[in-house]
């Protein structure tokens, strides 16, 4: 039975990457992930069945490692999903200073769906809340044709969107730069205000796709941003798992890394 359960997990992620390069190109972010699950898989499946047959050709050590690892994997896999899709906001708060708009991948053709869905959501806010400064934070990556700021701005103008609620950050290149680099900008801008004004407590949301959201507040709050705001865009439905996967293994990695 455990043979079968690993050849079709084996399957499903071959299945998937299938389905990710079908939608997103063979250049799709860490999409080889879902190569390597299915590898893993058939490998173990292939392993399963030659203890099964040949038990006293294998010492009991190498199955209940095995087991053990992949049971604690599985537990961070769990833990790390539950912590990115429980923190989604229900509704965004209004009437922000600032919200910090994170920028995506920029085709040749324009943004990327992931970034119109931020856009989208975006523009949706800065229309109920014409207030709000939309600070656009991305820079040009070597693959793409103008700043991530630059083609979001376009966008946002097409939307109907003004010119006075734009600001952009066209240096970050990174989640962690998106941030520092947006916060920074908004610091300086407060500070050309006059001095009665800047005595209000500034009140900043960040915007990003729900299975990104997560993240983003966690590297705000760790740069200083404390009770930063969360503004959920959708997400392509087809690749939501492959984003949430992806999100939570980047998770992990700040972490180490002391970005968290």
């Amino acid at each position: 039975m455990l043979v079968w359960i690993l050849i079709v997990a084996a399957a499903a992620c071959l299945l998937y990457y299938g389905v990710i390069v079908v939608c997103a190109g063979f250049g799709a972010s860490f999409a080889s992930i879902w190569l390597l699950a299915g590898g893993f898989f058939a490998v173990a499946a292939a392993g399963v069945r030659y203890y099964q047959r040949y038990p006293e050709k294998m010492q009991l050590w190498v199955p209940v490692s095995f087991v053990t690892l992949c049971g604690l994997g599985f537990i961070v896999l769990v833990i790390t999903q539950i912590l990115i899709l429980g923190q989604i906001p229900a509704t965004a708060e209004p009437n922000l200073d600032y919200v910090i708009v994170l920028g995506a991948q920029v085709k040749p053709e324009g943004p990327s769906k992931t970034l119109k869905l931020r856009l989208d959501k975006a523009a949706e806010y800065a229309v109920q809340n014409p207030d709000t400064i939309l600070v656009l934070s991305g820079g040009q990556g070597s693959d793409e044709p103008s700043t991530e700021a630059e083609a979001m701005r376009n966008y946002l103008l097409e939307q109907g969107i003004l010119e006075k609620q734009l600001l952009l950050e066209e240096n970050s290149r990174s989640t962690l730069e998106n941030i520092v680099y947006s916060h920074i900008l908004i610091e300086e801008r407060q500070k050309q205000k006059v001095s009665a004004e800047q005595n209000t407590p500034v009140r900043i949301g960040i915007l990003t796709n729900n299975f990104h959201l997560y993240r983003a507040k966690l590297i705000a709050k760790h740069c200083g941003m404390d009770n930063v705001s969360g503004i959920a865009a959708e997400s392509d439905k087809i690749l939501f798992i492959h984003f949430c996967l992806r999100d939570g293994i980047a998770l992990l990695k700040d972490r180490l890394m002391g970005n968290l």
